[in-house]
């Protein structure tokens, strides 16, 4: 025998022993546990959000498709509107055109009954006062009070009620007409261009 075998531990000292292996043994344990327990929420952690990135880049992928798809909608029906706007103008161009033809024909002679003759238009005069009203009705602006005006701009807007405004204007009949046409091709155009964004709104 030993001298330790030999050696007999007072109880309390047993029990001491005992207890501290049990409480080693139970430390150990929850170590353990904890340790396991760690690692299986750490990898629910990771397998949760491997899922959330998975499902936020599919979302992402969606909506870009779907982004995609409206963009290309959107230019298609962008080319369509242009496509018509340039179509429209081009036969309001060609309608102008047309009438320019015959600003000549329609403003140097006319017939004085049906069946009559064609005569020279007789002389009209239209007066300074009346171009000025004219330009007025079509929110032309007035030279600003106080600015220099060229001489052609001051007989252009006779101060009303003087004699200047009774002035000849030099304007015609043709040149009513040429600007009737610009004026009328402007409009038209601006009322196609609007109804184009309009419908384009409509669609969107």
């Amino acid at each position: 025998m030993g001298a330790l075998d030999q050696l007999v531990w007072p109880l309390p000292a047993r029990l001491a022993a005992v207890g501290f292996a049990c409480a080693l043994s139970a430390a150990a344990a929850g170590s353990i546990a904890y340790g396991f327990g760690f690692r299986y929420a750490a990898s629910l952690g990771d397998t949760g959000l491997a899922n959330l990135k998975t499902e936020h880049a599919e979302q992402a992928r969606v909506a870009e498709s779907a982004n995609r798809l409206q963009l290309l909608q959107q230019v298609t029906r962008a080319n369509e509107t242009e496509a018509l706007l340039l179509d429209v103008m081009s036969q309001h161009a060609e309608e102008k055109r047309q009438l320019q033809e015959r600003i000549s024909h329609v403003t140097t002679q006319y017939r004085p009954a049906p069946g009559a003759a064609a005569q020279p238009i007789p002389r009209c005069v239209f007066t300074a006062g009346w171009l000025r009203d004219y330009n007025a009705a079509l929110g032309v602006p007035a030279p600003r009070p106080g600015a220099a005006a060229t001489a052609a701009e001051q007989a252009a807007w006779p101060t009303p009620g003087t004699d200047a405004e009774l002035l000849e204007s030099g304007v015609t009949p043709a040149d009513i007409l040429a600007h009737a046409q610009d004026y009328g091709l402007w409009a038209r155009t601006n009322l196609v261009q609007l109804n184009g964004l309009l419908d384009l709104q409509k669609k969107d």
